[in-house]
C-alpha cells in the first residue's frame, strides 16, 4: 500500500514538473535599455538606479556627480557606459573632456582614459550628442583605437544618419551595437508610451531592441509601468549580455527530484527511531 502511494506521489510530481516547464516564458527577444545622462541630478538619478539592474546607465564624466553614480551602479551589478560629449553639428558647445573634430590621437586617448578614470566600472562608451563627431571618419578611427586599448565597446546612439562610428568600429576591432529606438525625443506622456510599445515591436521583428532614454519623470513612469507588464516573450537585457552576445536564456525552473525507492521506515522489519511519530513496533 505505502509503495503504490509512493509510485503515485512521484508520477503526480514528474507531472507537475512537466507542466511547469510548460508554462515558463519562450522569450523570443530582446529589449535592452540604456538611460543616458547620468550625474546631474540626484533624484531623477536615484529613480533610475530603482529599477532593475537590467537598466544600463549612461554617465557623463563630467558631471558633477560621475564618481557617485559609477560606484552605485557599480555596487548594484549594473552595466555602466561613459556617455562621452561629442562634437554636434549645431555651434552647441560639450561638456569638457568631450570629442571634436580635429584632435590628434593624443588628445583623443587623453580624454578617453580622463573619462575612463571617472566611470571606471565602465564596460562601453556611447555618444553624447556627436551628429558631427561620429560622421567624422578621422576622429572615430583614433576614438576606436583608444577603446580597443581600454577594452570597451562602443554603442552608437545614432544622432546623425551618416554616422561612420560602427562602420569604424569593426575595422578596427572594436565590437560595436547601435540605437534603434529613442525613448523619449519627446517628452510627452503619451508620445514616450508609444515609444516604449515602439521598442516591443522591433524587439519582436528583428529579435532585439536596443533603446536610448533619459532620466526624466514621464520615461520613468512609462518604464515603471511597462517593465511590469513586460510581455512573456520580451527579455529585458542589459547592454553587457549583449556586448558578449549572450543567448537567450529561459529562468531555470526549480525541480525536485524523488527518488522512487521507498523510504527505510516504510519496509519491515521496522526499526523504532526515537522522537519520530506513528513507526510501527
Amino acid at each position: 500500500m505505502i509503495r503504490h502511494q509512493l509510485k503515485s506521489a512521484v508520477k503526480n510530481t514528474a507531472l507537475l514538473c512537466l507542466l511547469f516547464l510548460i508554462s515558463l516564458p519562450a522569450f523570443s527577444a530582446k529589449l535592452a535599455i540604456v538611460i543616458d545622462d547620468l550625474g546631474y541630478h540626484p533624484r531623477e538619478d536615484a529613480a533610475i538606479l530603482a529599477m532593475p539592474k537590467e537598466i544600463s546607465v549612461a554617465i557623463i564624466p563630467s558631471a558633477p556627480y560621475a564618481r557617485q553614480r559609477n560606484q552605485l551602479a557599480y555596487e548594484q551589478g549594473r552595466d555602466i557606459l561613459i556617455h562621452m560629449p561629442m562634437q554636434p553639428i549645431s555651434q552647441m558647445n560639450i561638456e569638457a573632456g568631450g570629442l571634436s573634430i580635429g584632435m590628434d590621437a593624443q588628445q583623443v586617448a587623453h580624454n578617453v582614459q580622463q573619462a575612463k578614470n571617472i566611470v571606471s566600472h565602465a564596460i562601453g562608451m556611447n555618444n553624447h550628442m556627436g551628429s558631427a563627431a561620429t560622421a567624422d571618419r578621422p576622429l572615430m578611427t583614433e576614438l576606436m583605437a583608444e577603446l580597443r586599448k581600454q577594452h570597451l565597446f562602443f554603442l552608437d546612439s545614432r544622432t546623425i544618419g551618416r554616422s561612420v562610428a560602427e562602420k569604424i568600429a569593426k575595422e578596427s576591432g572594436v565590437r560595436a551595437l547601435q540605437r534603434h529606438i529613442f525613448l523619449d525625443d519627446s517628452d510627452v506622456y503619451g508620445d514616450v508610451q508609444r515609444q516604449f510599445q515602439q521598442a516591443i515591436h522591433y524587439a519582436r521583428k528583428h529579435g532585439t531592441a536596443i533603446v536610448i532614454g533619459h532620466p526624466r519623470k514621464n520615461t520613468v513612469a512609462v518604464l515603471r509601468q511597462g517593465l511590469a507588464n513586460l510581455p512573456p516573450d520580451i527579455q529585458l537585457v542589459s547592454m553587457g549580455s549583449l556586448w558578449r552576445d549572450e543567448k537567450v536564456v529561459p529562468p531555470a525552473p526549480f525541480i525536485l527530484i524523488f527518488s522512487d525507492k521507498p523510504a527505510p521506515t516504510s519496509v519491515a522489519p521496522f526499526e523504532p527511531v526515537p522522537l519520530l511519530r506513528g513507526v510501527p513496533r
